[in-house]
Parts: structure tokens; sequence; C-alpha cells
């Protein structure tokens, strides 16, 4: 999907990538982070949200929750982090990046309340009373007041398979009333999930009806006299996306993917973010014109459609990426060429990423544009790796 892009726009990156790789510096099945161009790319995110007055949050389960590049973002200008869930609060909290938002889209599970307590979050969202009352007893405890957001939603939201909950909008008066009557926990605003989406008919990012829920739910709520100041519109986020969520009203955003340079947007335009990761393997056997490809880090979601197998000091080939089934075990990944290319090959992809759900490891490489260096090797739950993959330390 952004295999052409990159190669335009950041072919160092894929270059550095094939030498690491063919000198052993990297293992196959691995996902090479550009650290230098994700922090410029962070630079410009946070400019632009600053601009358009919306607070963001960094998402960092596209690149394995890496705290290297997590810091390195946060340098660049978006501090805190967004955690799908409580398995990423765990290891960038331990790195020392501040966790702005957690519980959304996975809740604390309730015998980590405590500890989430401990994070000390800017916000922890809830998608029901019972989440709501198990966070209050964990705030008294602590002797704190913890705020929280309300996932709400909406007869006509749009949702990922295995994402939905939230309170029903025709709910959110009598659980919002319920909540706010806890001790020890201070309702500000609302989220949902997904806010803006890839629309392949208009070739554009657009809101989704979830949008809309979350600033009724914002006034229904304030009518109610809760201080809504909170309206937390996640998915999608990328500067060509901030002006519009804040001209409809949300406050907050949640940068991830465009960090990376790879939204749906990056694929068919140039965004000022640029490409900044590849995903590297490497011919394990060739059956006619179908070379397969070692596996362990593809996505279901990820719309490969080409790749580039190196041979040693050859230059690409270009091949046709035959993505697996939905129900299917990446033990590989198959491409078609009409080129001959051989086992051991250098084969390079770039695609939407969801890392921390692979089994690929984590290269984090620095001055890809002068001489590369490996900062370090990762496991995709953000933990430093040595050359056999073990976690350091262990």
């Amino acid at each position: 999907m952004f295999i052409e892009v990159t190669q335009r726009r950041n072919p160092a990156l894929i270059d550095a990538a094939v030498k690491l790789h063919q000198r052993g510096a990297i293992p196959s099945n691995c996902y090479v982070v550009d650290v230098d161009t994700v922090a410029a790319n962070a630079g410009l995110v946070a400019k632009a949200g600053a601009e358009a007055g919306l607070t963001l949050f960094q998402m960092t389960k596209q690149w394995g929750r890496n705290p290297v590049v997590a810091l390195a973002v946060a340098r660049a200008g978006i501090p805190k982090a967004v955690v799908v869930d409580f398995d990423e609060a765990r290891v960038l909290h331990r790195a020392g990046v501040d966790i702005g938002h957690l519980g959304h889209l996975v809740q604390v599970p309730r015998k980590e309340a405590g500890h989430a307590i401990e994070m000390s979050p800017d916000q922890v969202t809830v998608q029901n009373y019972a989440q709501a009352a198990n966070l209050s007893r964990a705030a008294v405890a602590a002797g704190v007041v913890q705020s929280i957001l309300l996932r709400v939603e909406g007869p006509e939201d749009v949702f990922y398979p295995a994402q939905r909950g939230g309170i029903p909008e025709a709910a959110l008066e009598e659980t919002a009333q319920a909540v706010a009557a806890l001790p020890g926990v201070r309702v500000i605003g609302v989220t949902s999930f997904p806010c803006v989406l890839w629309n392949p008919e208009t070739a554009a990012l657009e809101p989704t009806p979830n949008l809309g829920t979350l600033l009724r739910s914002a006034e229904r709520l304030r009518g109610l006299g809760i201080d809504v100041t909170v309206v937390n519109a996640p998915s999608a986020t990328c500067i060509a996306t901030l002006p519009t969520l804040a001209a409809a009203g949300a406050t907050q955003a949640e940068p991830g993917s465009c960090l990376l340079g790879q939204t749906p947007l990056h694929a068919v335009s140039d965004q000022p973010e640029l490409p900044a990761m590849v995903y590297v393997t490497e011919v394990t056997h060739v059956e006619g014109p179908l070379a397969n490809t070692l596996g362990g880090g593809f996505y279901a979601r990820s719309r490969a459609e080409t790749a580039l197998v190196y041979g040693d000091g050859d230059g690409p080939v270009a091949t046709r990426v035959q993505p697996n089934p939905p129900d299917a075990i990446d033990y590989h990944g198959t491409v078609e060429t009409e080129a001959p290319v051989a086992v051991g090959n250098t084969a390079v992809y770039s695609f939407r990423s969801q890392v921390f759900v692979s089994r690929a490891s984590v290269a984090v490489v620095q001055n890809v544009q002068g001489s590369p260096e490996v900062v370090g090797l990762f496991n995709r739950d953000g933990f430093a790796i040595d050359d056999t993959l073990r976690p350091l330390g262990h």
C-alpha cells in the first residue's frame, strides 16, 4: 500500500532496511522504524494540533508500543500517550512516557484499577456504570479524584468488529447522573471510535456518525450541569483532518498511523507526514511465478499490493502481493513475479500496520539519511531483545 510512496519520498529507509538485513544486523520478519522521520512527523503534527486548538495524545500500537519511538515523539511535541489496552499502559509507563488517555479502546481490568490510578492518567474512559464504580473505589482508596470520559454509542454509529461498546445514547442522562454521583471520579467529557474513516468512493477521510453522537452527547451532559471540557475524537488523525475535527467541536485527537506516514490518505496523495516504517523479511521458497516470504508481521487489513525483492547487490524486483485470507495464519506472505527471485532474497513491504498484534520484531533505526544505525531491537510489546530475539536481562 505504501511501498511506492516510500520509494519516492523516503527511499533511504528502504535502502537502509535492505542493507541492514543483508548484512545480518536485523532479522527477517522485522519492522524497521526510521525514528528521525517519525520525530519530524510528530513535530509537524504537534504544530498543526496547536494551531487547531486540539490536545493530542500519541498512539503507539502501530509501531509495537516501542518506548524509544514514543519518547522521540514526546520530545517532538506530543508528550502523552493514549493506550489501546492496559498492557500498553504498563510498557509506556515503565519507560517514562506519560499516560494521557487510558481505557479506550479496551477497558481497565477490574483488578488493575488501583494500578491505573497510580499512573496518573489525564483521563480514563468508561463504557458503563460498573466500570466507573470500580474506578471510583480505586480512586477513593488512593485519595484522588480521577477524570473520566464516557464512551457513548449512537444508533447509527459505526464500529469495527470486536470494538463495539459504550453507553447507549438513549440511556446517557440516566447513566451519566449515576456516574457523576460516584465519589473519586469526575466526568469531563465523551469519546467514541472511529470518528473519522477513509471513504474509498470520495478518496477522502471523512467524519463518521460517531462524531455527531459525541457532539450531541456533550450538549446533553452540559444540560445536566456536567462541565464537559473534552470531546475526544480519535481515528485517522493526521494534519489533514485536524482542522475538520476542530471545526466540528472536538477538543482532542490521537495521531498514530500518521506519525508513520501511513493513513489511507497518505497512500494516494503527498501529505506533510513522510513514510517512516517498512516491513522486512526474506524469500523462503519459490513455486513458479509465486515466491513465498517468511511471515509473522502480515496484517489482515494491511491492503498491501506490491513488495520489492532484492538479491545481493541487485536492484529491486517489483512483485504483486497475493493477500492471505483473513482466516489464515500468516506463516508466509506470497508475491507474484515474472522476474527470477531466489531463496534468501530480501523482501520489503510497506503497509498499514498494527505491530502489537503481530509476531514480528521491531528495529529502531536512526540516521537513515546518512549512516544508518540500529538503535535497538524490540519485540512487538516494546521490550528490548538481543540478537537471538530473547528479552534483554532474561
